[in-house]
């Protein structure tokens, strides 16, 4: 059994959930999921990153507040020893990419980490989930489409966008945040069964 938990209650309050937010207002939603995990779920550690354009849009403070950890945007940010993707890609259990703006989803299909979050991904050697957000319009460009199925190929779990009130146009149309809750969850619940029954035990 995993010295990190004793019981499947306890290990899933001792899963290692790492977010990455990209530069999307649908990432005012990640504070309020976190509260949520912790408060109700009883995650207890919770990491983020966030791209610089997240950083600009809506500040590390609330994520900061929610979660007792300062989020990562620059490579100096991380305090840890060891380089920062390296050091978060091997603490996660479980990696959640939202919201994953088409910028995220062209890099990360094309193995480009130019950034915290991408070498990041790279890094990871725990479950991936990616829910992308972004317009109609650029949700179906065949680009974006292919992006999205290279992902899945290489073994990322997508959370495709559903018909929602855009934020920014203020009218009703496919792209807004997909129903993420379930893959998260079982994610998560998948998470604490390998910290209770180690492979190999």
């Amino acid at each position: 059994m995993s010295e990190r938990a004793s019981g499947p209650q306890e290990a899933l309050a001792e899963v290692r959930l790492l977010w990455g937010v990209c530069g999307s207002f649908s990432a005012v939603a990640v504070p309020h999921v976190n509260a949520w995990l912790r408060g109700t779920v009883g995650i207890r550690e919770i990491r983020t990153i966030m791209t610089a354009q997240a950083h600009a849009l809506m500040g590390p403070r609330m994520i900061e507040a929610v979660t007792g950890h300062v989020p990562v945007t620059d490579w100096e940010d991380h305090t840890g020893g060891g380089a920062a993707h390296v050091a978060l890609g091997s603490w996660a259990d479980v990696l959640v990419v939202l919201p994953a703006t088409a910028n995220f989803l062209a890099k990360a299909a094309h193995g480009i980490a130019d950034d915290v979050l991408t070498a990041t991904l790279l890094a990871a050697e725990c479950p991936v989930i990616i829910a992308p957000v972004m317009n109609a319009a650029m949700w179906s460009k065949p680009a974006v489409r292919r992006n999205v199925d290279q992902l899945r190929e290489d073994g990322y779990q997508i959370v495709e966008p559903k018909e929602g009130i855009s934020l920014t146009e203020g009218r009703r149309e496919a792209g807004s945040l997909g129903d993420f809750q379930l893959a998260l969850s079982a994610a998560l619940v998948q998470a604490a069964a390998r910290l209770t029954h180690p492979r190999g035990q």
